[in-house]
């Protein structure tokens, strides 16, 4: 019983950290923040409960990450499935949004996640971090081809181009709103976020071609 009860209070403050970084994060950047601060605001004693609870500043980073990115993918999955034999691309595309926006819905103002998030996916001293998953990136890969599979074939820069464009909107529309939010006090309106954005990235992904010329630029 006693172990038991010792694991619950370990658990607990490992989640004070997290949530305390994750906060002191959004608010003042990743490259502003040092782990004292995070133990100090987390009201910790013991300078080293970081390194105890968490780890690394690696280790950190990336379970704020997945504790974001498990229940968005879950999400993703459901409404994927739900879709597959949409032959609409705005359903599509609605799967592969709609589970961010609904999560941060979940999650109460003030919240954090979206402008971490932000930064994460922008840092690059982050980009090589074996398991940090840069939100709209995992559990998406069937959700993103049905997406292409309705869209009239582009070149493969334009795609990639179409595609780079649409994640930074979610990823900085997101982390706007949330800002907003936390600011005003006034709560962000996730559904409607998430439906336009659905809207406004389904006619940037789907809208056709127009041939240039050199000269023409």
């Amino acid at each position: 019983m006693e172990t038991s009860s010792r694991r619950e209070q370990a658990e607990a403050t490992r989640e004070l950290l997290l949530r305390t970084a994750e906060r002191l994060f959004a608010e003042r950047g990743l490259a502003q923040v040092s782990n004292r601060q995070i133990v100090e605001a987390a009201g910790q004693a013991n300078n080293s409960a970081l390194a105890y609870h968490v780890g690394t500043r690696e280790d950190l980073i990336r379970a704020i990450t997945r504790s974001h990115v498990e229940p968005i993918a879950a999400r993703a999955r459901e409404r994927v499935a739900a879709v597959r034999r949409s032959k609409r691309p705005r359903d599509h595309v609605a799967s592969l949004v709609l589970p961010y926006t609904e999560h941060l819905a979940s999650l109460g103002n003030p919240s954090w996640c979206a402008r971490f998030l932000a930064q994460v996916v922008t840092d690059p001293a982050l980009l090589d971090v074996e398991g940090v998953e840069p939100v709209l990136a995992v559990e998406f890969v069937e959700g993103t081809a049905a997406v292409w599979a309705h869209v009239t074939p582009l070149p493969a820069a334009e795609s990639a181009l179409r595609s780079q464009t649409a994640r930074v909107a979610v990823i900085h529309t997101c982390a706007e709103q949330e800002r907003l939010a936390a600011v005003t006090g006034v709560p962000a309106d996730w559904a409607l976020v998430g439906e336009a954005l659905t809207d406004a990235l389904t006619g940037l992904l789907t809208a056709p071609r127009v041939p240039t010329t050199r000269k023409d630029r």
